[in-house]
C-alpha cells in the first residue's frame, strides 16, 4: 500500500481541528491568518486554504470583523443540533434492528473506546464517541444518511467538547455506549429506540444544564 502525503494545509486543519476539540483553542478565540501563521510556521495562503476546510466543517465561524471564531454554540444551537440528530439516530436504529443487521464495526470501535486509558485526554474520548455513532448510522446502509450525518457530527465534536466531567473516567463512556449496542442488537426495537432517545437526552441536558 503506497504512503499517503498529508500537506501542509491538511496537516495545519487537523490541528487546529484536534486543538479545537480539545479545548485548547477556546470558544470565540480569535483564528486569524495572521497569528495562525506565526504559530505553526505556515504561509498565510496556507492559512486562508486551512481556514476555508475549517468553517466548512463549522469548526470556524466569521466574527463581527472580517476574521474567523472557534464556534460559541449557544443553547439554541445545541438544541437545534438534537432535533436535527435525533430523528435521524433513530431511523438508523429502527433499519438496523428491522433488517436484523450485525453492527459489527460500531462494536469493534466499542472495544477501542473501552481499552482508552483512564488519563486518555478529552478529543481522544470525542474521537471514539464520534467514530461509534458514525459506524451505527452507517451500518443502516443509506447513502445519503452516509453523506448528511458526518457533517452534523462536526459540530457535534463541538458540543461534546463542552461536556468536560460528564464522564469522569473512560469507562464510564464506553458502558454507556455497551448498554446501547446491546439494546440494538437485543432485536427488540422498542427497546432499542427507548435507549437511544434515552442517551440522546441524557447527552443533551448535560450540554444545557446550568454550571
Amino acid at each position: 500500500m503506497p504512503l499517503r502525503t498529508v500537506s501542509t494545509r491538511d496537516a495545519l486543519v487537523a490541528e487546529v481541528r484536534r486543538q479545537i476539540l480539545s479545548g485548547i483553542m477556546r470558544p470565540g478565540e480569535p483564528l486569524t491568518e495572521t497569528s495562525l501563521a506565526a504559530k505553526f510556521g505556515v504561509a498565510r495562503p496556507t492559512v486562508r486554504s486551512a481556514l476555508q476546510v475549517l468553517e466548512s466543517l463549522h469548526l470556524a465561524q466569521p466574527s463581527l470583523g472580517r476574521s474567523l471564531v472557534v464556534p460559541v454554540l449557544t443553547e439554541a444551537d445545541v438544541r437545534d443540533l438534537f432535533f436535527v440528530r435525533t430523528p435521524l439516530e433513530l431511523e438508523a436504529v429502527r433499519v438496523i434492528v428491522e433488517r436484523g443487521i450485525e453492527p459489527s464495526e460500531a462494536r469493534r470501535l466499542l472495544g477501542e473506546m473501552s481499552a482508552l486509558p483512564a488519563d486518555a485526554g478529552w478529543a481522544e474520548r470525542v474521537e471514539a464517541h464520534t467514530a461509534f455513532h458514525l459506524a451505527l448510522v452507517h451500518a443502516a446502509g443509506s447513502a445519503r444518511l452516509n453523506r448528511i450525518y458526518p457533517a452534523l457530527q462536526e459540530e457535534m465534536q463541538l458540543c461534546l467538547a463542552q461536556l468536560h466531567g460528564s464522564y469522569a473516567d473512560p469507562k464510564d463512556l464506553a458502558e454507556e455506549h455497551r448498554r446501547l449496542l446491546d439494546a440494538i442488537v437485543s432485536g427488540d426495537l422498542a427497546r432499542a429506540q427507548r435507549e437511544m432517545r434515552e442517551h440522546l437526552a441524557r447527552a443533551l441536558r448535560n450540554l444545557t444544564s446550568p454550571g
